[in-house]
């Protein structure tokens, strides 16, 4: 009995184990990491050097007579279609609704050669980070946020420098995966019974 309380502790903890992102960009230095829990693994840029792999060549096989011909895949239609990208679109909202946005960081120091133009940057950056704050707060959940706008009139170019922290729970990613499965399959079996449908009703008008 403890063995399995144990067991279940572990699986819990698995499940509400954070996974995610961790991207940054400065004038110096940018990176993209890997983040599990509390650890950072490093996508780029990559420190290590990559070895180049020889292509493998492909070995044709010699086609063996009397084989069984390759079954015939139903072909997508346009509604098929259709719906599969409303599956993708669904799944991609509920990832939204999960995702967490542990630190979002951004500060943009506007600046040009011409300082009107520097002004007018000022401007355009400050409009549109105005427009998408209300629709970003409305689908995402922000934990830490700093933005933060300023103008230099001396300098000849704009400084930017951001990190987004994303994370999302191993059991919402599960979650997430059981739905687009159950309406994948619910959809691949009304293409099959289609089908079936279709093949029955041409046999008997050949009959």
């Amino acid at each position: 009995m403890i063995a399995w309380c144990i067991v279940l502790l572990v699986l819990l903890l698995i499940l509400t184990f954070p996974v995610g992102l961790d991207a940054a960009y400065n004038p110096q230095r940018w990176f993209i990491k890997l983040k599990l829990g509390p650890f950072r693994l490093s996508i780029l840029p990559s420190d290590g050097e990559k070895k180049k792999k020889e292509p493998k060549k492909e070995e044709t096989k010699p086609e063996q007579p009397g084989g069984d011909a390759p079954k015939k895949r139903p072909k997508l239609t346009l509604d098929d279609i259709l719906t599969l990208l409303e599956i993708g679109l669904d799944a991609l909202r509920r990832t939204f609704r999960h995702l967490s946005i542990d630190r979002f960081y951004l500060s943009w120091t506007a600046a040009a050669d011409d300082p009107y133009a520097a002004v007018q940057q000022y401007g355009r950056v400050n409009a549109i980070l105005g427009t998408l704050a209300g629709p970003a707060h409305r689908g995402l959940s922000f934990r830490d946020e700093d933005v933060r706008t300023d103008l230099d009139l001396t300098a000849a170019s704009p400084v930017i420098d951001g990190q987004i922290i994303l994370s999302i729970q191993i059991w919402e990613i599960l979650l997430i995966a059981i739905c687009a499965l159950a309406s994948l399959l619910k959809w691949y079996l009304n293409k099959k019974r289609a089908v079936r449908a279709e093949t029955g009703d041409a046999r008997k008008e050949l009959a």
